[in-house]
């Protein structure tokens, strides 16, 4: 929108080189991915402490940062590290919702920020504000350690079960790569190869688990050009409601070896991933 040219640098580089060369308007501090791979708090502030001294505005984008940055590992807090504002979301680490953004920071660029979303009809009408207010008030950091505590539980008995090499483990929970998905699925097919590309079988497996057991996962409710991965990040409770960690792990086995029986089968496919022709 702001047609202007985008420079990308990994959190391991030297920021100061790349900012003063460009001398952007603004830079932009992903602290942690969606894969919650993590930027330690001494890089963020080295590159803070850069654009800062070369007059760049600093946008810290926070959306899991904010709260799995402090409260699972001592770092600071957004705004204390020096950027001008900084966003994170209302429905994710600890939080409940609603899906919004909560932008905090000095008051040029959140109002400038205001009046733009406003004009694309994305601002914070009353009761989103009001939910988000409801939600910030309501946050106790023992909810964050609780998630990240029972995302490891899933881990441990998926890694006994799956093997230790195919899970990736992150602070809330282990993530399955689609292609290892795909590989267990042939694997107990007894085949080396398939018609479906691995997108199909993890969310083919995302539509299994929500049907049978009510567990929800971006396979089947997250938006178009998502990960495909299968992540299991647990909300507080999420985990005693599906009968904890083993009877979770059982599930997923039973979702894979359901998808290994179907693999020829193209109008399953069909049926499950869309409900019917389209």
């Amino acid at each position: 929108m702001a047609r202007v040219e985008l420079i990308e640098i990994p959190g391991s580089a030297v920021p100061a080189a790349t900012i003063y060369e460009n001398r952007p308007a603004l830079m932009v501090l992903t602290t942690v991915t969606s894969t919650l791979a993590r930027l330690p708090d001494d890089q963020t502030e080295v590159a803070i402490s850069a654009g800062k001294a070369a007059g760049v505005t600093v946008f810290m984008d926070e959306a899991y940062g904010a709260r799995l940055r402090p409260v699972l590992h001592g770092g600071s807090k957004s705004l204390a590290m020096g950027a001008d504002f900084a966003i994170t979301n209302a429905d994710k680490a600890g939080l409940s919702g609603p899906r919004a953004g909560i932008l905090c920071g000095s008051a040029q660029p959140v109002l400038a920020t205001l009046a733009k979303a406003s004009e694309l009809g994305q601002e914070a009408r009353a009761p989103i504000a009001a939910g988000a207010m409801r939600s910030l008030q309501a946050f106790d950091p023992q909810h964050l350690q609780d998630e990240a505590r029972d995302g490891q539980s899933i881990a441990d008995a998926l890694a006994d079960a799956w093997g230790e090499d195919v899970v990736l483990r992150s602070d809330l929970g282990p993530m399955l790569d689609e292609q290892d998905v795909l590989t267990r699925v042939l694997m107990m097919a007894g085949r080396d190869t398939a018609n479906i590309v691995p997108a199909e079988a993890t969310a083919a497996m995302g539509m299994i688990l929500l049907r049978d057991n009510g567990v929800l996962t971006v396979n089947t409710h997250g938006a178009p050009g998502g990960r495909v991965s299968l992540r299991l990040k647990p909300t507080a409770g999420a985990l005693d409601a599906v009968g904890g960690a083993p009877v979770l792990v059982e599930a997923l086995d039973r979702a894979a070896g359901i998808v290994a029986e179907r693999l020829d089968d193209a109008a399953w496919f069909e049926e499950t991933l869309f409900g019917g022709p389209v």
